[in-house]
């Protein structure tokens, strides 16, 4: 790759420290899996150099998929599909691309809104995978699906999930969870919060990045389901602690009723490479927020959901009464298509309200 330096430094004048970094090969990745994700962070604000170099060595998103599809040009192409329809990465795949670890038993999971289930199944099938029923399941793949996305899908645990289908390709397992609403509700329904990350076809979003990469702390939130202890004890076998109270500081990403959103303050976000402009939409998941409440023994999360005919997915919501104020505006001139427009109004609407100190962040 190019490297870039300051317009005023010859290549001959570039200090050492710089050469380092400017090596074609050279003990990057060991140096650079040495250093504490927050540390990581910050001297990839140093320079352009740096910051490509780092994204390179550490957070290729290539890397991480190319066991799953092959190759960078498969990478590129599932990033499309995800674009297209509103899929998400997340469970230990996202966790593992954030903390920059390896762990070979996982499966990649991908979570996608009803809508568009069928598009992604598709995608996975053409790219090798072979659908694996379980016994409850229908043997063949598009009357399984039939069910999971009709008005009324039977309900997985009751978290958000429609259904689950398993895929196979030799030792590889994807697993494609059908959401209800919106992926959201599933990932902010998981077991604890160092889980809580997910991987778009734009950017990846940790979205408890202090207590889960600083801290190595994990908020258990309550939620249905069996195996909620099994997954909590996994992550504990894995080095994070689980804590069973939110924060009452409001400066706190675990701030209790405090509204959060994706990409918000709090919110570790990776920006991707971009895709060719005329197949990338808009990401949408920052429209999505949500609070934490609890009471003396539990956690949990709440919101509603935003739907509406002119919307292609649907959200969710922490803070209601702003939402409907800027959905109202967009619906009054968008009668189709209105996501795009909605995210970037919400987007300029919470900015505005921060800047007149309304937001704490």
């Amino acid at each position: 790759m190019d490297f870039w330096y300051p317009s005023s430094l010859e290549p001959a004048k570039v200090s050492a420290a710089m050469r380092f970094f400017d090596m074609e090969m050279g003990p990057h990745e060991a140096l650079f899996s040495r250093i504490p994700a927050r540390d990581l962070v910050q001297l990839m604000q140093t320079c352009r150099c740096v910051y490509f170099l780092i994204m390179e060595t550490c957070f290729s998103l290539p890397r991480l998929l190319s066991p799953f599809f092959g190759d960078a040009t498969k990478v590129q192409q599932f990033r499309q599909m995800q674009s297209r329809t509103g899929t998400i990465i997340s469970g230990s795949t996202a966790l593992q691309f954030f903390n920059r670890l390896t762990w070979t038993d996982s499966d990649l999971d991908i979570y996608v809104p009803r809508v568009s289930a069928a598009l992604a199944v598709i995608f996975i099938m053409e790219n090798g995978y072979t659908y694996n029923p379980r016994k409850s399941q229908d043997k063949n793949v598009s009357a399984q699906l039939s069910v999971s996305v009709s008005d009324r899908p039977p309900s997985y645990l009751g978290r958000g999930i429609a259904d689950v289908l398993d895929f196979h390709k030799g030792e590889r397992k994807i697993q494609v969870i059908v959401a209800t609403t919106t992926p959201l509700e599933i990932i902010l329904s998981f077991h604890s919060t160092c889980v809580m990350n997910i991987i778009t076809h734009d950017n990846a979003f940790a979205l408890y990045p202090r207590s889960t990469f600083i801290t190595n702390e994990a908020l258990v939130v309550e939620t249905v389901g069996a195996g909620q202890e099994a997954g909590r004890q996994k992550y504990i076998d894995r080095g994070w602690q689980m804590i069973r109270s939110p924060s009452v500081d409001c400066r706190s990403e675990l701030g209790v009723r405090l509204v959060r959103w994706v990409g918000d303050h709090f919110t570790w976000t990776i920006p991707l490479p971009p895709l060719p402009v005329e197949t990338a939409d808009t990401d949408l998941c920052p429209i999505n927020s949500w609070r934490l409440d609890c009471d003396v023994h539990t956690t949990w999360t709440t919101w509603g959901v935003l739907t509406h005919p002119a919307f292609r997915y649907q959200y969710i919501i922490g803070d209601a009464g702003s939402l409907e104020t800027v959905s109202a505006n967009v619906l009054s001139v968008f009668e189709s298509d209105a996501d795009a427009e909605l995210c970037r109004a919400i987007v300029l609407y919470r900015e505005k309200k921060i800047n007149q100190g309304l937001l704490p962040y």
